[in-house]
């Protein structure tokens, strides 16, 4: 089992103010994102966790963002696919729906 993931290009007229944001996907549903940070210098990683709805947390999900930071897009994916195996066991892993 793979992560895959998809660049998301910014269009329209404001395109040049949008980050570079690559999608997290397993088994064709999104799972997180791969993003360049304003503030923060290189790309992250943020997955979406199950959690249960309460109150105070009505979504059925929280981000986590992994403290790992890399250089280039590419070095992020590489690393998802090199740990898999411990995030899936770690993480409880919410998948958007299409």
């Amino acid at each position: 089992m793979k992560f895959t993931f998809r660049k998301d290009i910014p269009e329209g007229a404001y395109r040049s103010f949008q980050l570079e944001i690559h999608e997290i996907k397993l088994n064709k549903k999104i799972i997180g994102y791969i993003s360049k940070g304003k503030s923060i210098s290189g790309f992250g990683i943020s997955l979406a966790i199950k959690q249960s709805r309460t109150e105070q947390n009505p979504a059925a999900f929280k981000w986590v963002r992994l403290k790992k930071r890399f250089e280039k897009a590419e070095e992020a994916r590489v690393f998802l696919n090199d740990h898999i195996d411990k995030i899936i066991v770690k993480y409880d892993l919410h998948q958007f729906e299409d």
